[in-house]
């Protein structure tokens, strides 16, 4: 047996869930079978269990599956959505556990039942999965092709590939994580046979990779369809999507380097997940290193939202701050977004975040006579004078820092931010309290944080592979 071999049956072992862990999750499973029948069956409903448990490629560490409500197209939206909520209560009471209602295109039950999680979502039951009225109605059609495509000697090559993603931090289609969904895993398997056949074939990838197992794609011109999708990999069960639409660029190069790395030197650290905060003193060193200072902008989490609906809101509102500052002639080299259960953060990493206390606005040429007596009428009140040829006027900036002009920027209404260009859950979350913090209180909430400590180092160490470093 080779190094490499050697190293996947070490891992495989790790991950790979124990018998009394199997029987638990299954005799839940087999539970809330049960009582959604029970729950269910008096208004003509179906129910399937989906997830990674059902298909037998989930990891140990993995306690979660979902129970998917089937209703017919007959049904409006809002019944959907009403009585999915309505019945997804009803079984976790039944079944003694906590809940909460999240968001995502539509409202579902997130419950929780001692160390399992539970999402109870409604969907549609549509004919195929070309022909769904939400995302989730595809999940079904997933299901079946996994079950009656990925071979059992499969599922084990669908856990390293999982554990591989994790260890780099892009396991997970959501909008905050933007890398390789579960299922997206197993259709990977299933194309290239194992995971070592898949890590040495991406180790040679370059974008844009096209796969398609079923060979049905219908798109007329998949490289403008798919535009700027760096893995285009057809859904088996509709031939116009993608299954990898997620895929961020960033998180495709960091995967075909980890594998190009992995291929060259086999090792059981390419499956760790190795998080470390970041010290002070290496954050000192960045921010003298590149002459840049950090301002950071912490708001309420609004209650229920999904990563799917924050994050992209949060990235859209830092472009909206980066443009306001530098409307202001402040200077941003970039911008990072992060959350928790209770607050946002959008972090700007400043390259000029403090200003002269006047500036110069060059005017008219000194031959433009309207244009000369305009320009010297409005700047009456600041200094003037010519200087090549033209007129200049020296005017008292109104805000010299960035801080304070984020302070007064975020002061205005709910209703005000949003039509600023703020988006909605986070005008939302700030109208219920924000905080403007310096480098001081970023060094504080460093000290006090984890998570955050965490992910700020991530983003300013830069490495294509974090946990390798």
């Amino acid at each position: 047996m080779n190094r490499l071999d050697q190293v996947l049956e070490r891992v495989a072992k790790k991950i790979t869930p124990s018998k009394s862990e199997q029987n638990r999750l299954f005799s839940l499973i087999s539970k809330v079978e049960k009582i959604a029948d029970n729950i269910i069956k008096p208004f003509g409903f179906e129910k399937t269990i989906s997830g990674s448990t059902i298909r037998d490629t989930w990891l140990s560490d993995k306690k979660e599956f979902d129970l998917f409500i089937l209703f017919p197209e007959s049904c409006s939206r809002r019944v959907l959505e009403q009585k999915g909520l309505e019945l997804g209560k009803k079984i976790m009471k039944r079944l003694g556990g906590s809940y909460e209602i999240a968001y995502a295109e539509h409202p579902y039950i997130r419950g929780k039942f001692g160390e399992f999680s539970i999402d109870i979502v409604p969907c549609y039951r549509v004919k195929s999965a070309s022909c769904i009225k939400s995302a989730v109605d595809r999940t079904p059609f997933h299901n079946e092709y996994i079950k009656n495509n990925l071979k059992p000697a499969m599922s084990t090559d669908v856990r390293l590939l999982k554990q591989f993603c994790k260890s780099l931090d892009i396991y997970g289609s959501d909008l905050r994580t933007r890398g390789f969904s579960g299922y997206l895993c197993e259709l990977l398997i299933i194309y290239y046979g194992s995971f070592k056949n898949l890590v040495r074939r991406a180790s040679k990838w370059k974008p844009v990779v096209f796969i398609d197992i079923e060979r049905h794609c219908t798109v007329r011109d998949p490289q403008v369809y798919f535009k700027d999708q760096p893995l285009v990999v057809i859904d088996p069960t509709d031939p116009k999507r993608n299954v990898a639409a997620s895929l961020s660029p960033d998180n495709f190069v960091k995967f075909v380097k980890a594998c190009e790395l992995f291929v060259k030197n086999p090792d059981e650290s390419f499956f760790e997940k190795r998080e470390q905060p970041i010290k002070l003193s290496e954050l000192e060193g960045h921010l003298k290193e590149h002459g840049t200072n950090l301002i950071l902008i912490k708001f309420h989490r609004p209650k229920g939202i999904v990563d799917d609906i924050l994050w992209p809101q949060m990235r859209k509102t830092a472009r909206r701050i980066k443009k306001l500052l530098e409307s202001h002639e402040f200077e941003v080299l970039d911008s990072y977004v992060w959350a928790d259960e209770k607050f946002g953060y959008i972090i700007v990493e400043m390259k000029k975040w403090e200003l002269p206390e006047k500036r110069r606005l060059v005017g008219p040429p000194i031959g433009s006579d309207t244009h000369v007596r305009e320009f010297l009428k409005r700047w009456r009140d600041s200094k003037t004078y010519v200087e090549n040829g033209r007129w200049v006027a020296e005017v008292e900036r109104r805000y010299r820092n960035a801080e304070s002009l984020l302070d007064e920027f975020f002061k205005k209404t709910e209703k005000e931010l949003i039509g600023e260009g703020v988006r909605s859950h986070i005008a939302k979350g700030v109208s219920k309290g924000f905080k403007i913090l310096d480098i001081k209180g970023v060094e504080k909430l460093i000290k006090t944080n984890r998570g955050f400590s965490i992910f700020i180092r991530k983003c300013l160490k830069r490495d294509i592979i974090q946990n390798n470093s």
